[in-house]
């Protein structure tokens, strides 16, 4: 992407940063503290303005953190932590199915933000759920599939159109399928990625 096309996305992005954060203090009481529903509005939003840090830096400087693979139990608990204070904004939980086999590794950190991230963006069209996410590791990739009717967003067509939206989450979404080798198409299932595996279990 251009220098001009990232510095879009950011400005984008960090304005609906600090409408997020407007809006909490929008709908709280000056004279109380934070209720339970606007602290977790707070977290989500200021969770999500590190993320946003951390892919505009990547973007910009091309940064691809090294992957390795992590036990099963590690990765679907940092996907779920990765996941819980959107699904709290959004009341969508989503469920984790491990579809086998049983102790096979995932490779991390890089395919554990990207699901994240991606889950972020078809979350609001899943609630109120709960959304489906079916993980399948075979000896020649790592499947990764959002049941249900989510479209695919316009950013991540395979050739999106001019007016398809552009924010950082989509740029970096579409940016690091390379380096992990992803593809991700629309299945009758549901969304689906794939990442081919280097070598046998």
């Amino acid at each position: 992407m251009t220098s001009e096309n990232l510095w879009r996305a950011a400005l984008h992005d960090f304005n609906n940063l600090m409408a997020g954060l407007q809006g909490v203090l929008d709908l709280t009481d000056p004279q109380a503290p934070l209720d339970g529903r606007n602290r977790l509005r707070l977290e989500s939003v200021l969770i999500d303005g590190k993320l946003l840090v951390a892919m505009a830096r990547a973007l910009a400087l091309g940064q691809v953190p090294e992957s390795s693979l992590v036990p099963r139990e590690d990765w679907q608990t940092g996907l779920t932590e990765r996941l819980r204070p959107m699904c709290n904004l959004f009341r969508c939980p989503v469920e984790l199915v491990d579809l086998g086999p049983e102790g096979s590794p995932w490779p991390a950190p890089l395919l554990l933000d990207w699901a994240a991230a991606f889950t972020r963006q078809i979350l609001p069209w899943s609630a109120p759920g709960p959304l489906r996410l079916e993980l399948e590791a075979t000896p020649e990739a790592w499947t990764l599939t959002w049941v249900g009717d989510a479209p695919l967003p316009a950013a991540l067509q395979p050739e999106p159109t001019p007016d398809a939206p552009m924010n950082l989450p989509s740029c970096w979404l579409r940016a690091m399928r390379e380096p992990l080798g992803l593809t991700l198409e629309e299945t009758p299932r549901g969304l689906r990625a794939r990442v081919s595996r280097p070598g046998p279990l």
